[in-house]
């Protein structure tokens, strides 16, 4: 079976929604003490896991598994292995790590979580609310004692700040370099969110089903394929409206980054130029703090345009003298910009798109041109993709740290990019001359991931029956 409507009373919620009025949250990793008790846990939790037909009210709750967790509940090794080879394999395996530019301060051996040296994680529940009253009440039922004693164990709990950031800008949130942030979201066609959208926005932003969820056609054509469980006796397979789910967790120097900015605009006699420091800030993101597109408006910020994401480079900036080639949004997504026609380019894009689901972790700070205060902040970056490899893997390694990303030749992302230990350049394009940046320090390090499973709702019945 593969249509293009998408069975959203069988897929977890968090697949068409990042639940933007559930301020509060808890990601809550969690180990199988016990399979049969695991599954039997499991049984009770898929009855109140929010699916993407219900309304939000004031609780939501979905849950994913690692590889290693499948196991654990009973699932035969060659069941996993039908499953995406990033998937079994780990997010943390040497070669993975090398081409996901997790290397010195951000190798796995250094995290946190999910490192090579951690206990293996088993489960991720994910738990939203919309007030701290709420968010202590359902972390008390789901968490506590009397739900899994017997069953799982908590390994490791992660809080963050409450959506959508420390600042609201429109309805957007604010990461923690100042920047406003997930404007340029894709959408799912046939999850009804599309009709909202007409002409050029929707061209450049709804995608084939089967980019995100698996059993679908894909941007190909092709149907994702499907993970398979045990027999299934003409039930829908296994992975039918699941997805992949990947968590990292992203700590931003954020002193670091304002004040690389600072010594790069000050004036010849060393005075401090905010205009040119926000410019120089604004180049490297691709957009201003209010989330104007360069694109629209290179010079100055303009709040108005905050939302704005209608646009394309291929007929407004094609030689990156608005907004930098190697620019962050430029290079998380290239729109119509290649070597093809824009239309062709804008289809080879989409196929490379991502669901974002994250939010900020830690407090804000205040001043960092004053200096660090020692605080952890930084993103829990989640996002869902139906192909690891093709989806979140190639924009991280082809396009965000590629150093010959576009016909550049020796740099990366200059926000996000692993960059050399002598340093990283980025390029302002520019006419007569174009200005280059050195030194660029790695403003992002890695401090845990791993990748998981999202199953549709009759698959995590299938799952706690053990079949």
């Amino acid at each position: 079976m593969a249509t293009c409507d998408l069975e959203v009373g069988d897929l977890q919620g968090l697949v068409v929604s990042g639940y933007a009025r559930m301020h509060h949250a808890v990601y809550a990793f969690l180990s199988v003490v016990e399979p049969a008790a695991g599954r039997e846990w499991l049984a009770g939790l898929a009855t109140r896991v929010t699916t993407s037909e219900r309304s939000q009210e004031r609780r939501c709750l979905n849950v994913a598994f690692t590889a290693t967790g499948l196991r654990a509940l009973g699932i035969p090794d060659a069941d996993v292995r039908t499953f995406a080879v990033p998937f079994h394999e780990g997010m943390a395996v040497p070669h993975r790590s090398r081409l996901l530019g997790d290397s010195g301060a951000s190798d796995p051996s250094q995290w946190a979580w999910g490192g090579s040296n951690e206990e293996p994680l088993h489960v991720l529940l994910m738990l939203f609310a919309r007030d701290p009253g709420e968010l202590e009440a359902i972390r008390a039922e789901e968490l506590g004692p009397q739900r899994l004693s017997g069953a799982l164990e908590i390994v490791h709990e992660l809080v963050p700040e409450p959506l959508p950031g420390t600042v609201n800008v429109g309805r957007f949130g604010v990461e923690h370099f100042g920047f406003a942030d997930g404007m340029s979201q894709p959408v799912i066609r046939g999850s009804g969110q599309e009709v909202k959208l007409g002409g050029d926005d929707a061209r450049r932003r709804v995608v084939a089903p089967g980019e995100f969820v698996l059993g679908y056609p894909n941007g190909y054509g092709q149907v994702t394929p499907v993970p398979k469980v045990g027999t299934a006796g003409g039930q829908p397979e296994f992975g039918r409206n699941g997805t992949y789910l990947v968590f990292r967790q992203l700590s931003q120097d954020v002193a670091g980054f304002w004040q690389y900015l600072d010594r790069q605009t000050r004036g010849p006699d060393g005075a401090p130029d905010e205009a040119a420091r926000v410019g120089l800030g604004a180049k490297f993101v691709g957009r201003w703090p209010s989330g104007a597109p360069l694109v629209r408006s290179p010079h100055t910020d303009d709040p108005d345009l905050g939302a704005d994401n209608g646009f394309g480079y291929a007929e407004w900036d094609p030689h990156g003298f608005r907004c930098p080639i190697g620019s962050h949004i430029r290079r998380s997504n290239p729109r119509d910009f290649g070597d093809a026609k824009p239309a062709r380019n804008l289809q080879l894009s989409n196929r490379h798109r991502i669901m974002r689901r994250g939010r900020v972790y830690g407090p804000g700070l205040d001043d960092p041109l004053a200096g660090d205060d020692g605080a952890d902040r930084g993103l829990f970056f989640i996002c869902l993709n139906a192909n690891i490899e093709r989806q979140f893997e190639f924009v991280q390694q082809h396009w965000c740290n590629n150093t010959k990303f576009a016909g550049l030749y020796d740099e990366a992302d200059p926000a996000v990019g692993t960059q050399p230990d002598s340093g990283g350049v980025f390029t302002v394009q520019g006419m007569p001359v174009r200005r280059r940046y050195s030194g660029i320090e790695n403003f992002v390090t890695t401090k845990g991931g791993a990748y998981f499973f999202l199953p549709g709702i009759r698959a995590l019945g299938r799952l706690a029956a053990g079949t």
